[in-house]
């Protein structure tokens, strides 16, 4: 799965790679930037899970916490 993050969504100019690097590394707070970003393409995705919505989202926040961390 690829994101297209549009730079301007970024904080102080930081490209995604930069705060994803960072939330990589342990960055608490990158890793909220990172979750936001990616808030919109979670939710279209969330539609094709059959369980209620905030449940799909919530269980692919968590995935995606746990791939990122573990990488």
């Amino acid at each position: 799965m690829q994101a297209k993050v549009p730079a301007h969504h970024c904080s102080q100019h930081e490209s995604f790679d930069v705060i994803f690097e960072r939330a990589r590394s342990g960055d608490n707070g990158a890793m909220l930037q990172v979750l936001d970003l990616l808030q919109p393409e979670m939710e279209r995705m969330a539609c094709f899970i059959k369980m209620p919505r905030e449940e799909s989202i919530q269980e692919i926040k968590s995935q995606l916490i746990e791939l990122i961390r573990k990488n």
